[in-house]
């Protein structure tokens, strides 16, 4: 027995220095002014910021062979860029704060790192609390964000759901590690514009109910908070205001709210655009003077309807609304129903164009 627990005491040092000498040892906590936050963070604790909405990301530029975090989240997967190439893709183990080694043998020199959160964990609030880097290394001032800014609002179309499966069903939990939306419309169209942007998006959920016709799950009573599932605390608006708002919800509104005949009754119809007028009066309040492009899917209720709300939008001289549609892609379908990458890609083209006609970003 003693010689046994001798034993495990050896192994026990010999893991211990191993994980000493190779975890990195200077810890670089959450609210250094050199670490820059995209997307919508509660900031309340700055040492320990909270998020929840798909696409927030971290940016730093450090010196040293190696980079870890401390987070607190088991449910999200996260692209890890290093010098603005793809490293990996990162994925934590628990829910309480832990470290974790995200890059090392690196070369000796400066680097860039971003990381992005890839998917969309509902009802789960995730916490980042620092960046792990080599002793005696540094973080230097990042380079100021781009100024052009777009704001998406949407549902699993805009979050990428299971973009990068190759499965046409599979468990809606087994669509996370599949899920990028770097790849997504979103992400190309951002990129085209070299612009930064806000994913204000829920998979399932839509202007007025959810996919299933549960009424409480509905963007315009989520849209004023920090944290997706979380009533409190609420967003400030001031503190990011976009060039640009682009909207598309309707795909779970024609879903949740089809009669047994497959069809939308016209009563539930005029609420879906009532709502979506509602909505547009949040947005102009909260962004004052922004642009607006309300997209349609495939979905020939949806093109209806939103072509409908912005028609009238403009007979009451709100000319600041547009319309835009994007078809439906033969074979560009995975995951129950959900866009391939090669998908993203033909929407973000469909959409570019009258995103160009609104000479925004010149």
């Amino acid at each position: 027995m003693k010689s046994r627990r001798w034993y495990q005491l050896v192994l026990w040092f010999q893991f211990f220095v191993f994980y000493a000498e190779a975890f990195p040892a200077l810890f670089i906590p959450a609210n250094h002014p050199n670490l820059q936050y995209v997307g919508r963070w509660d900031m309340s604790n700055p040492l320990r910021p909270l998020h929840s909405w798909p696409g927030v990301q971290i940016y730093a530029e450090f010196s040293g062979t190696s980079i870890g975090v401390r987070m607190a989240d088991s449910e999200n997967y996260y692209n890890v860029y290093i010098d603005g190439k793809l490293h990996s893709v990162f994925h934590g183990s628990s829910a309480a704060d832990s470290d974790y080694t995200v890059a090392s043998d690196l070369k000796n020199e400066r680097h860039t790192f971003l990381l992005n959160k890839r998917n969309c964990a509902q009802n789960t609030i995730c916490a980042f609390a620092g960046l792990w880097l080599d002793e005696g290394a540094q973080v230097f001032p990042p380079p100021p964000q781009p100024e052009r800014r777009i704001e998406f609002i949407g549902d699993s179309f805009t979050v990428a759901e299971g973009n990068e499966a190759t499965a046409a069903k599979m468990p809606w939990h087994d669509t996370f590690p599949v899920t990028n939306i770097d790849q997504s419309f979103a992400a190309i169209i951002t990129r085209h514009f070299h612009a930064q942007y806000h994913v204000t998006a829920r998979s399932g959920i839509g202007m007025v109910t959810d996919w299933s016709g549960n009424r409480s799950l509905n963007m315009p009573d989520r849209f004023d908070r920090a944290l997706m599932d979380a009533p409190e605390p609420k967003w400030d608006f001031q503190q990011w205001q976009p060039d640009l708002v682009v909207v598309c919800l309707g795909l779970n509104d024609y879903s949740g709210l089809k009669e047994k005949d497959g069809h939308v009754s016209a009563e539930n119809s005029t609420w879906y655009r009532s709502r979506y007028h509602d909505f547009l009066a949040t947005l102009r309040r909260v962004y004052p003077g922004t642009k607006i492009i309300a997209v349609a899917a495939h979905v020939e209720w949806m093109r209806e309807n939103v072509q409908q709300v912005v028609q009238e939008e403009h007979a009451q001289g709100k000319a600041e609304v547009t319309y835009a549609q994007f078809d439906y892609i033969p074979e560009g379908y995975v995951a129950n129903g959900h866009p391939t990458v090669a998908a993203h890609e033909k929407i973000a083209a469909q959409l570019l164009p009258a995103i160009e006609g609104l000479q925004i970003f010149k």
